[in-house]
């Protein structure tokens, strides 16, 4: 980096993530922006946003990323390139490839153990950069909040119990991705105890309280390879994690999801329908336990999957600009420093709350009737 404002370039700039991440870059003032998607009005809409904010305007382009060329001389300037654009399993490694041919430093709003492997032999040929991939919530979030709460423990933590969930909407993009998730990511079912999976799947469980959710869920265990590289890390035996949705038509879907292209459209409208006359939101909560038996429990709440995605999007984009990150390839969640990475969310629209309780996640967050 030099040392003017750094060039930001946002793939994807105009969708759900994308105009999250933006809105954070620009409050941030850090930055200046060029903006890329596949229309010019909504890009325009976004702009118009922030000038109400004041700041320097961002530059827009309108951009195929099938263009390989555009996609190329977009790239060309940028500092960093964040790519926000999706399904991630249809577009893979195609910013990161244009992006780091550019000179520039790569960030991924999404990333499977798939792009990982692209990412990492694509930095591996060009010495020098840096590439950030699952800067988002899963990936991303429930990597970094484990390991900021086994900082603020006394002892090595021995046990993990987390929920990440809620009431939320799906874009089509999203939709697409969550259910393509498991593919090379993770396992569902699984946990871990005494540092290897059980041997019997854990079930689903439906109408369950779930400590501070404030309805009745679907928990569905989830063994992502994320959380087994974080459990490692942390020196963790025991680790279950759980995806959680309230309302019964997405739990339906999930359970039996239709045949081929219509799934992801399928799930967008049973999350239309979760949500009519609901407001939404997100929940991640972490509880660690020491090995002496002391627990403590980090609850992070916001309103929408999105946003969060796009908050921490740009806080790994700030994280690299800033130069705290090493050349090569990182996962988000275990690479950023994770008390400045939880600071700057806090101070994030996205983020309603972020508190860390002492005590287990069921002792200090019983269930709470949701408020119409």
């Amino acid at each position: 980096m030099t040392g003017l404002a750094p060039v930001v370039g946002v793939v994807g700039a105009a969708g759900a993530v994308g105009a999250a991440a933006v809105a954070e870059l620009h409050r941030r003032g850090r930055h200046v922006l060029r903006l890329a998607g596949r229309r010019r009005a909504p890009l325009d809409a976004l702009c118009h946003g922030l000038a109400a904010t004041g700041g320097p305007p961002p530059t827009v382009e309108v951009l195929d990323i099938n263009d390989t060329e555009a996609l190329h001389r977009f790239c060309t300037g940028c500092d960093v390139v964040l790519n926000c654009a999706g399904p991630a399993y249809l577009v893979e490694d195609r910013v990161a490839r244009a992006a780091l041919a550019s000179g520039a430093d790569y960030v991924d709003a999404a990333g499977d153990d798939v792009l990982w492997e692209q990412v990492e032999a694509l930095v591996a040929r060009v010495p020098g950069r840096i590439a950030v991939i699952s800067a988002g919530m899963m990936p991303g979030l429930s990597a970094l909040l484990p390991r900021y709460l086994a900082a603020t423990l006394s002892d090595r933590p021995r046990r993990l119990l987390g929920y990440l969930g809620g009431r939320d909407r799906f874009t089509a993009t999203a939709a697409a991705d969550y259910l393509r998730v498991g593919e090379g990511f993770g396992t569902a079912g699984a946990a871990l105890t005494g540092g290897v999976r059980a041997r019997q799947p854990l079930p689903t469980r439906t109408d369950a309280e779930l400590p501070f959710f404030p309805e009745l869920a679907t928990a569905v265990p989830y063994l992502s390879t994320e959380l087994e590289r974080v459990a490692r890390s942390l020196g963790v035996t025991d680790a279950t994690w759980h995806s959680v949705f309230a309302g019964p038509h997405v739990a339906q879907v999930l359970r039996q999801p239709p045949a081929g292209v219509d799934a992801p459209e399928a799930l967008r409208r049973a999350a239309e329908l979760d949500a009519f006359g609901h407001a939404t939101y997100q929940l991640i909560v972490v509880e660690l336990t020491t090995v002496a038996g002391d627990a403590q429990t980090l609850v992070l709440r916001g309103d929408n999957a999105s946003a969060l995605t796009g908050a921490f999007a740009a806080v790994a984009v700030a994280a690299l600009t800033e130069g705290t990150l090493a050349v090569g390839p990182h996962h988000a969640g275990e690479a950023l420093d994770p008390r400045v990475a939880v600071d700057l969310l806090a101070g994030s629209a996205a983020v309603s709350d972020l508190t860390v309780f002492d005590g287990e996640a069921a002792d200090v967050g019983g269930h709470v009737e949701e408020a119409l």
